[in-house]
């Protein structure tokens, strides 16, 4: 049937299919899903409805193509069967310690999917996916579902086209189950269900592996992430290199450069995690990789005198940014209060360190004073950020980033035209820069600027800009 009928490529399927290809039982399996559970329209198989050359793909294409599709789908159906953890990703051609299978795990974790995981008999996973679900296991108990008991080939074909049949864009129940997601009540419930104790990434648990993380392999990664305008694919190369560092622990390496490699990817992590949108008390979050990088620059300082202060000071500011962006998120008025306060501390210890970005830090503090409703603080704060940057002659995008919260402060204290026209201009410089996470949180500011002073059309249109934006380059944060 498939061979006289091409497959949809850019149709969307509500369900994605997660396993290894073989043995060839495997494969079967996952034709007879496609073909029967999944009616050929229900359930995504990638080599099924995108063929690919294994000799020729570009393997971080490949895997680009599969967070989109994975993004697409309502739920994510991993089926665990055979030994095999599938082929490794490469880079450059250096082989990856993640394999394609495991990077769809790592993907729908990441995006918070639906999970359902099917068993298969014979199921005996070789140590190192053995390790990965072991440690997605312990981290992750909130997505993880419990493991069901080993299933037969019709059973597992079975509960796939239960699924179809209830993720089908036609089911009536499908709408009542999307119409909300309680993100607040979830970092809520991680805030008080952790207080107290400080999170570390992937709560520190490791993957042994006999051999040395592979340095060409980082040295690509960190060249990669630098380059890579979107979030989510940026997140997506750190986890493949912060996956080859697991074979050295942070908390035991004494190699200068992998502790570098540590520090410098945890917070790319942090970086790319806060525009994507991965605030809360959770292992993978940003306040879990900064509290990490914490403790790989207290390492660091014990192995050398020789690095910038910059590079192994107390990460104040990002952490209290971190901290900001969950307190947002917080429903018990205490608990919130609590968490500000938390971060402003982070920001006082942060100016005192050598060399602090004053202008950063303020900006920081700002944000925190007029979430706490101290909006004059926060005006004299936004506006000595302005100041400094003016002075100092820094880039366009931070002018513009600084002139846009000024302008969004001024709404506050009702004063709408002056806080339309910085928005308005802070938007203007914005569009030079770089980093799209500023331009779309500057064009939401904007679009409360207009809807302010009573231009509604303008204001929906610079909303869904500001969506089309984060959408392309996944600053799912700031939708």
């Amino acid at each position: 049937m498939r061979k006289d009928c091409p497959m949809e490529t850019d149709k969307v399927y509500p369900v994605f299919l997660s396993s290894v290809c073989t043995p060839k039982e495997m494969k079967k399996l996952r034709e007879n899903i496609f073909d029967k559970a999944g009616e050929g329209k229900y359930i995504y198989v990638d080599e099924i409805v995108n063929p690919r050359d294994i000799q020729q793909q570009v393997p971080l294409e490949s895997v680009d193509d599969l967070i989109q599709r994975i993004r697409e789908a309502r739920v994510f159906v991993c089926i665990l069967g055979g030994t095999w953890r599938g082929t490794d990703i490469e880079i450059n051609k250096n082989k990856s310690s993640v394999s394609f299978f495991e990077i769809e795990l790592f993907l729908s974790a990441l995006m918070g999917k639906p999970v359902h995981f099917f068993v298969r008999k014979g199921f005996a996973p070789e140590p190192r996916l053995s390790n990965l679900l072991m440690i997605l296991n312990s981290v992750l108990p909130e997505w993880i579902s419990k493991q069901s008991r080993p299933l037969s080939d019709s059973e597992i074909e079975e509960h796939c086209r239960r699924l179809a049949n209830r993720e089908r864009p036609t089911s009536p129940f499908r709408s009542l189950r999307h119409i909300y997601h309680p993100v607040r009540r979830f970092v809520q419930g991680l805030y008080s269900a952790r207080r107290g104790s400080k999170i570390h990434f992937l709560a520190e648990e490791y993957a042994p592996r006999h051999s040395q993380p592979n340095r060409h392999l980082l040295q690509d990664i960190f060249e990669l992430i630098h380059t890579q305008p979107n979030e989510e694919r940026r997140l997506t190369r750190l986890w493949i290199g912060i996956w080859e560092l697991m074979a050295a622990p942070y908390s035991t390496c004494s190699d200068l450069k992998l502790l570098q490699y540590w520090n410098s990817l945890l917070g790319e992590w942090a970086k790319a995690g806060a525009w994507y949108g991965l605030h809360a008390d959770t292992p993978l979050g940003c306040l879990a990789a900064l509290n990490s990088v914490t403790k790989v620059r207290e390492h660091l300082k014990q192995q050398s005198s020789g690095i910038k202060p910059a590079d192994i000071g107390y990460p104040g500011g990002a952490l209290a940014s971190a901290k900001y962006s969950i307190a947002k998120r917080l429903i018990v008025k205490q608990d919130r209060e609590r968490r500000f306060h938390e971060a402003l501390n982070d920001l006082d210890i942060a100016m005192h360190i050598l060399e602090p970005d004053v202008a950063g830090l303020r900006a920081i503090r700002g944000s925190i004073y007029r979430q706490l409703g101290n909006i004059t603080e926060a005006i004299s704060e936004y506006e000595a950020v302005l100041n400094i940057r003016q002075s100092c002659g820094a880039n366009p995008s931070a002018i513009g980033d600084a002139m846009s919260e000024l302008g969004y402060a001024y709404l506050k204290r009702f004063h709408f035209k002056k806080g339309l026209d910085y928005c308005r201009e802070g938007v203007s410089l914005l569009r030079s820069g770089t980093r799209h996470g500023f331009l779309v949180r500057g064009l939401r500011k904007l679009a409360v600027a207009y809807l302010c002073n009573g231009k509604l059309i303008k204001a929906f249109d610079i909303k869904e800009e500001a969506r089309k934006i984060a959408t392309e380059h996944g600053t799912f944060d700031q939708l």
